[in-house]
């Protein structure tokens, strides 16, 4: 067996400038100051913490409701539901049919009407007075040609006469409907320039290359002018002529006024401005010819801020039937009486058998008379009384006691 002697046993240093020495095997060796050596440095590895905040919010520990939802508590609420939904269903079912509308289409005027009165067919026309419910006199119409207007697809003057067989308090609509003119297609709604409508002097360019909303394909004319407003919306509007009053047949100085102001959104007035261009860089839109025969001067240029018949138009309707304000009398009542409107056609409908006519209400605080909402909530209150019924069946023929430690798994055979 061998003896070693530990303090003959070299130690390994690592010296900053000298390298490896040993020591204890020559004790002749020279005096090493020990300052000259220092072990490796260690440094500590920092790891993030990723301990959540201590709060309440992140430590989950909010005060929190749990209800324990019993018959006793389930009932009640059932029944408050369905009474408040009937309820507020029979209000608004009690304030629709108190609205009086009167609804005629003349789409088949310049065809069917005579130059005499006659009476409308009945499937064109529906009148609603709530004070007097068999009410169903026929409208009149009668046709007056214009044979010098070459639109032949659509001319002259449909004359339309009715009777409101009591009156129709204020505010007074007149409204024109379009049915199954579907302007919700998607290249149809993205097509104008929301530069143009901000009446800024946009460029062909940008008018036709912008990406999403632009004039496709109506930007320029062929004669290189500029349509304003360009686009499929601005193209087709609507533009059968309608007076600013009703003549009342019976005195002529009773006749009720109506106006095209008032008829839109006041905060259209901030997007729609009066444009930049000159007369010389811009055209009628095709479908314009007959309001522009002869094209833009210095003085017709269209001022879209005040024009809100044309600001109702650019708001596309979502379904292919459609209700646009026209013309509105915000200061008088309808008298009782018979009354004629006299429309000037120029918007055809017949070559995609669509239907045209006017739509004369006062509508009410909840709108015109529709009874869909009131029919909802009556629907409502029904089927929250018939599961508060439900529920009560099956809590007297098949109910348990609340909290009975009988019925835990593990006391249950």
């Amino acid at each position: 067996m061998v003896n070693f002697d530990l303090g003959q046993v070299g130690q390994v240093f690592r010296r900053k400038d000298k390298g490896p020495v040993i020591s204890g095997d020559n004790p002749e060796e020279e005096d090493v100051d020990a300052s000259e050596f220092e072990d490796d440095e260690i440094k500590p590895v920092q790891t993030k913490n990723r301990r959540p905040k201590e709060d309440p919010f992140t430590q989950q520990r909010l005060a929190a409701f749990n209800p324990v939802l019993t018959p006793r508590t389930v009932l009640p609420l059932y029944l408050l539901i369905a009474v408040v939904f009937v309820i507020v269903g029979g209000c608004i079912l009690a304030q629709n049919f108190k609205v009086d509308e009167v609804k005629i289409y003349y789409q088949d005027c310049m065809n069917n009407a005579t130059s005499s009165w006659s009476d409308m067919p009945s499937d064109q026309w529906e009148l609603t007075f709530h004070k007097n419910k068999t009410y169903n006199v026929a409208p009149q119409w009668k046709f007056v040609d214009d044979e010098s207007d070459d639109f032949t697809e659509q001319r002259g003057t449909c004359q339309i006469r009715f009777h409101t067989p009591s009156d129709m308090k204020k505010n007074v609509y007149l409204n024109y409907i379009l049915d199954k003119f579907a302007a919700n297609h998607r290249r149809y709604v993205l097509s104008f320039s929301e530069d143009q409508i901000r009446g800024e002097d946009a460029s062909y360019e940008t008018v036709h290359g912008a990406t999403g909303i632009n004039c496709k394909p109506l930007s320029k004319s062929p004669d290189g002018k500029l349509y304003y407003p360009c686009g499929l919306i601005a193209n087709s509007m609507f533009n059968d002529t309608f007076p600013l009053q009703l003549i009342n047949v019976d005195d002529t100085s009773k006749n009720y006024s109506l106006t095209n102001k008032g008829i839109n959104w006041g905060s259209d007035k901030t997007r729609f401005k009066k444009t930049k261009y000159n007369y010389t860089q811009i055209t009628p839109p095709p479908y314009w010819k007959n309001l522009y025969p002869d094209g833009y001067n210095e003085t017709n240029i269209p001022d879209i801020q005040e024009w809100e018949e044309f600001q109702n138009w650019m708001r596309p309707g979502a379904f292919d039937k459609i209700t646009k304000l026209i013309r509105i009398n915000k200061n008088e009542s309808l008298p009782a009486g018979q009354y004629q409107l006299d429309i000037g056609l120029h918007w055809p409908v017949l070559e995609f058998n669509g239907k045209k006519g006017i739509y004369l209400t006062h509508g009410s605080n909840l709108g015109g008379r529709n009874p869909f909402l009131g029919i909802v909530y009556l629907i409502g209150g029904c089927v929250c009384a018939a599961m508060a019924l439900i529920l009560l069946t099956f809590w007297l023929f098949g109910g348990r006691k609340i909290a009975d430690a009988s019925r835990l798994s593990w006391n249950m055979k």
